[in-house]
């Protein structure tokens, strides 16, 4: 299922998959559609059913797809399917993309832009629908007043509507962490900083500690106004029927420890 020997990916997509082949086959699909370089699917498939893994297949296979499959007898959570991922990445730049998610026109094009111009942005995020997430156009116009409009439930609409209002924007969104449903990053950066954090276990804080280290290190965080993509919020956790408010707040305290470990190191390097 690996791609032809001559083909060189500009982008690495690393998708981690646990069943919810449906989920996934859309996913792929939209890669497929709406992604006009070249590019490839890392899909590391987290110990799926047998069926679940055949409907994959069916999609990963089609023509264009160029797909690297990595996969796990059993279901070694999100951040370890993830380094599994990044670590097999030919490509110069590095998308982490969560398998319950849409993606729409340029996205990935977009998402790299600001990596290509200037070396001091670190990762780039889109705008998402789930007000869940502070990426959410509501959350979005009362931080910045940028009078985004929301979303209406059709992608590529919603989509056209931000390219034609924010083309080519770009906000630094300061110390606010950018959700890893859907990241671009340089490959470097994980040779420079290392790959997530396995203490955050099956997910949740690995993606707020990422940036906070990243931030550390000078780089600088970008969210891609004129950028859509579509997330199924939490619906693996669900699939799982995992405790969530559990998991953030063992989260929560990890994220606390390794942030005050993080303000010693620079205090000893200071006085170094």
């Amino acid at each position: 299922m690996s791609h032809k020997d001559n083909f060189k990916p500009v982008v690495s997509i690393v998708t981690p998959v646990w069943n919810q082949a449906d989920l996934t086959v859309q996913c792929f699909a939209s890669i497929r559609e709406n992604t006009k370089l070249p590019y490839e699917i890392i899909w590391v498939d987290n110990g799926s059913s047998p069926d679940n893994f055949k409907i994959v297949r069916q999609q990963a296979t089609r023509p264009r797809m160029h797909t690297k499959l990595i996969r796990n007898a059993r279901n070694l959570g999100f951040v370890k399917a993830t380094n599994q991922g990044i670590q097999e990445a030919e490509g110069e730049y590095v998308i982490l993309l969560n398998n319950d998610t849409q993606v729409s026109y340029k996205w990935a094009t977009n998402l790299i832009k600001p990596l290509m111009n200037d070396p001091k942005v670190g990762i780039v995020g889109p705008v998402t629908q789930s007000t869940i997430a502070w990426q959410e156009a509501g959350h979005l116009n009362k931080r910045w007043n940028l009078n985004m409009p929301k979303y209406g439930g059709d992608i590529p609409k919603y989509a056209e509507l931000l390219k034609r209002n924010f083309s080519g924007k770009y906000i630094d969104v300061g110390k606010n962490p950018l959700s890893f449903f859907c990241a671009a990053f340089r490959r470097s950066i994980f040779d420079e900083l290392g790959s997530l954090d396995t203490d955050f276990g099956i997910g949740l804080g690995d993606d707020d500690h990422y940036c906070m280290i990243t931030r550390n290190a000078g780089y600088k965080l970008y969210l891609s106004l004129s950028t859509f993509v579509l997330h199924a919020h939490r619906s693996t956790f669900k699939a799982m029927k995992l405790d969530v408010d559990h998991l953030q707040r063992i989260a929560q305290k990890t994220l606390k420890r390794k942030k005050k470990e993080l303000e010693l190191k620079n205090k000893m390097d200071e006085n170094a």
